[in-house]
């Protein structure tokens, strides 16, 4: 757990200088909603086209592993409607503050998974995380979009706004052309693997710092009752229900731990844009993501060491 937790320090120190740095204004907030743009769009497709052309998937559970991420998103979004109206009114929110929360307790926070499994598990596992990214992501998309929909106007949403934001979405472009090219067997220049390696090496250092240039601590710290339940259940509900379907499914080694890694992190910082939008809580959103940063730095160690995730 100790050294699970000092090799994590670096990520959330990261993190942190991201929030220093737009707290001394060094870099204005114009600035920094490019920088995260040009990581989404740019940098970390980059990443996950290399690391997906050059991994080698023999022997390794992708469709099972898959799967049970998918599975384990859908138990938490089944319970959390099964239990709407209760939470509703123990939390004291409407249909925008539930959706936020929804979101809150369901996505994925992909750039703080993707440095974390690089720390971890190197280019192998930063493999296998961005094929089940390519799994997941379109499933979340189409939850959170029927449910902010449903609970803000009442109303199902058109094919076309749940869709396109799939379509468009670079990491199912660039991870499905990866997955493609390896089908294809089509040769991979030594140049351009070196190309797409110098553009993705700046990546990870600069999304990490976008997240930390996002918190807003001040707000975070006054915690109310939405903002602390979304984060048990992001940090700490969710692995438990990755880890029942894991289990029910057979996936073990270097698959599973993925897998949990990827259940343990904060909620996207995509939840945010989604609810601004729909008409949903995006403030919420903010506080959620910015309490579940911090917690996260021991969550995380603490989820993967009982699991068996990490020695």
């Amino acid at each position: 757990m100790t050294a699970a937790f000092i090799a994590l320090l670096p990520v959330f120190i990261v993190i942190l200088v991201g929030f220093g740095l737009r707290k001394s204004e060094l870099i204005g907030e114009s600035h920094w909603a490019a920088v995260d743009h040009v990581c989404y769009f740019v940098l970390f497709p980059a990443i996950f086209f290399k690391e997906i052309v050059a991994a080698d998937f023999s022997g390794i559970p992708l469709f099972g592993m898959a799967l049970a991420m998918m599975l384990a998103v859908v138990t938490m979004s089944a319970v959390l409607l099964i239990l709407r109206r209760p939470l509703s009114v123990v939390l004291a929110v409407d249909g925008p503050q539930f959706s936020s929360f929804f979101q809150g307790a369901t996505r994925w926070h992909t750039f703080i998974a993707f440095a974390i499994i690089l720390i971890y598990f190197g280019p192998s596992g930063l493999a296998l995380g961005a094929v089940s990214a390519a799994a997941m992501t379109p499933l979340l998309n189409v939850i959170c979009v029927i449910v902010i929909s449903m609970l803000v106007s009442g109303r199902s949403p058109d094919t076309q706004t749940i869709i396109l934001p799939i379509v468009k979405n670079p990491f199912i472009i660039s991870t499905a052309g990866g997955v493609l090219w390896k089908v294809l067997s089509l040769p991979t220049p030594a140049m351009g693997i070196q190309v797409l390696d110098m553009i993705g090496k700046g990546a990870l250092g600069l999304a990490l710092l976008t997240v930390g240039a996002g918190l807003r601590i001040d707000e975070a710290i006054s915690t109310k009752a939405p903002v602390l339940a979304a984060t048990v259940l992001k940090l700490l509900v969710m692995p438990v229900f990755m880890a029942f379907w894991l289990k029910t499914l057979g996936i073990t080694g270097q698959a599973a731990a993925v897998a949990m890694l990827c259940a343990a992190v904060p909620t996207g910082s995509g939840a945010y844009i989604l609810a601004r939008q729909m008409g949903g809580d995006a403030p919420l959103i903010a506080n959620i993501l910015t309490l579940q940063v911090i917690c996260a730095a021991i969550t995380i160690p603490l989820v993967l060491w009982l699991f068996g995730a990490i020695g």
